[in-house]
């Protein structure tokens, strides 16, 4: 005699693939929004390519293949980011409006971040004048070859309309996925784990190790784009992660005591900064 068969039970299978399809559609929000900035990259690759022999790259290569193959990583970086920052963020009481979108838990999405477009994106246009100005006084500092590397820089991408538009959403977004929602977000939870805390449900001071350290791996990564237009030394190894670690420590301390999305306007805010800077003859 045949048993009865049993259906599954509906709500049972809702709750374990709630938390998945959640999980999923946070992940797909992020990604979605970092690759507006990954979309971004071409304007600066092709003019870095039409100047500089990249080593590895192969230079029979058509245009666009060349350009799809310097995408990649990015994109690897981007994920990985993601992945981390929704593993890793909540358990430390550090949040994407984005990622809680995608949750399906927005809250008042809409008036936290207006309320912090202001002084977010103020902070940021502070930053990159003063980046600015801190660069100009020091880069005579760097030597000749340091002169010469900033002119062809200057040329092939540094005022350009598309490095600010990748500047904006590759530096104000997907780097900020990367680093502050991936990267830093790990390092808060080891930090509060080796301190035998789980979460920051203070806002304590102990998080600002790993905003420091996070700031730092940021500048660190912008050596390898450095190193294609001058051998590094250590002035400018030093210059280029310092430089670039304050921007870090600030979108950082939004990223704390805001949300990503304030890191993201501040980053933005910076490129805005430093493009007014050199409209003003400064950088």
């Amino acid at each position: 005699m045949r048993s009865p068969s049993v259906s599954p039970d509906p709500t049972s299978a809702q709750a374990v693939s709630s938390p998945r399809r959640r999980s999923g559609r946070a992940f797909a929000a992020l990604f979605g929004l970092g690759l507006i900035g990954v979309a971004t990259l071409p304007f600066v690759i092709i003019a870095l390519l039409r100047t500089t022999a990249l080593p590895g790259l192969p230079g029979e290569w058509p245009l666009p293949a060349r350009v799809a193959l310097l995408t990649v990583n990015p994109l690897l970086y981007l994920a990985g980011g993601v992945a981390l920052g929704l593993r890793f963020a909540p358990r430390v009481g550090l949040r994407s409006l984005t990622a809680e979108w995608g949750w399906g838990t927005p809250g008042s999405f809409r008036d936290e971040l207006r309320s912090a477009v202001v002084p977010a994106v103020a902070s940021g246009v502070a930053l990159g004048l003063v980046t600015a100005g801190i660069d100009t006084i020091t880069s005579p500092m760097l030597g000749q070859v340091w002169a010469e590397a900033s002119a062809k820089l200057g040329t092939q991408e540094g005022t350009g309309f598309g490095a600010l538009l990748s500047g904006l959403f590759y530096g104000g977004i997907t780097e900020e996925i990367m680093l502050r929602w991936g990267v830093m977000s790990l390092l808060v939870w080891l930090m509060l784990r080796a301190t035998g805390r789980r979460t920051d449900q203070t806002r304590s001071p102990r998080v600002l190790g790993a905003i420091v350290l996070a700031a730092l791996v940021f500048g660190a990564s912008h050596l390898g784009a450095v190193s294609t237009l001058v051998p590094l030394t250590a002035a400018i190894v030093i210059r280029t992660i310092l430089l670039n670690a304050l921007g870090g420590v600030v979108f950082g301390w939004w990223f704390w005591r805001r949300h990503l999305e304030a890191a993201m306007l501040a980053h933005a805010g910076t490129h805005v900064g430093l493009a007014c800077a050199r409209l003003l003859g400064a950088a």
